[in-house]
């Protein structure tokens, strides 16, 4: 436990009271079942944006009373999606305040989702230009790459998605990561038309989860970079500062 006062009497008792709101919002949106990507369920999501955003303000970046909230209601990895979800139901503003109030326990994943976000509202210019500057400042390299996957799929660039979640791919340092990567691949060439080689994708990650990267090769994330002056990975022969790096 932390020793700062938050963590104690009427303001420990008042953080439990907002982390149990945002369960209790999360759990009204799992009730709506498939309705809960209309229109009907904005509402709901507003509010989930709302008390998720209470929860990580009264908190204030205190990561030992997150933890314990978490241990007791689970509520961090659903949480964590909570900006791209409200931006997907066009409440920018609320999405990009929610992921900022977010940054103390998620930073490049919640920089990656405001510039989702701003893709999700059709600012494209904005979305790339943050898409860039978090590649640039990631500490963890797999999030920003992962997400700017999302952006490009978001904006229908396919070919642009694809190669930064094959980026992602190789950055992944743990088997949940090379796993998310992976699905989310497969899902992109499912949509795109490509059903076979989805298939045959995932019948060679389940094949290589055993096989080490050898010495030679170099490692994962050695081979996922990509300078600015370095071919674009998506294939069209630029260079990747006047492409998909731009």
């Amino acid at each position: 436990m932390s020793d700062r006062p938050l963590t104690s009497g009427k303001s420990h008792t008042h953080s439990g009271q907002l982390a149990t709101a945002v369960v209790d919002q999360l759990q009204a949106l799992d009730d709506l079942g498939p309705d809960a990507s209309s229109e009907g369920a904005r509402p709901h999501l507003r509010k989930l944006g709302e008390a998720t955003l209470a929860f990580a303000q009264a908190i204030d970046g205190d990561l030992p009373l997150l933890s314990e909230f978490d241990r007791e209601l689970e509520l961090l990895g659903p949480m964590l999606d909570v900006p791209s979800r409200l931006g997907a139901a066009g409440e920018t503003e609320l999405a990009v305040r929610v992921a900022e109030a977010l940054q103390f326990c998620a930073p490049d994943d919640m920089k990656g989702q405001i510039a989702l976000v701003h893709a999700q509202a059709g600012a494209r210019e904005r979305a790339l230009q943050l898409v860039l500057t978090n590649l640039e400042s990631a500490k963890q390299p797999f999030i920003s790459e992962f997400r700017a996957g999302d952006v490009y799929r978001e904006l229908g660039e396919a070919d642009a998605a694809e190669a930064y979640y094959r980026r992602s791919l190789a950055l992944a340092d743990s088997a949940s990561a090379r796993s998310e990567a992976s699905l989310r691949i497969a899902s992109l060439l499912i949509d795109t038309g490509r059903e076979a080689e989805a298939v045959a994708f995932l019948t060679q990650q389940r094949a290589q989860l055993s096989t080490p990267t050898a010495p030679e090769t170099g490692t994962p994330a050695q081979l996922a970079r990509v300078g600015r002056n370095d071919p674009c990975p998506c294939g069209s022969g630029k260079k990747s500062k006047k492409c998909h790096g731009a």
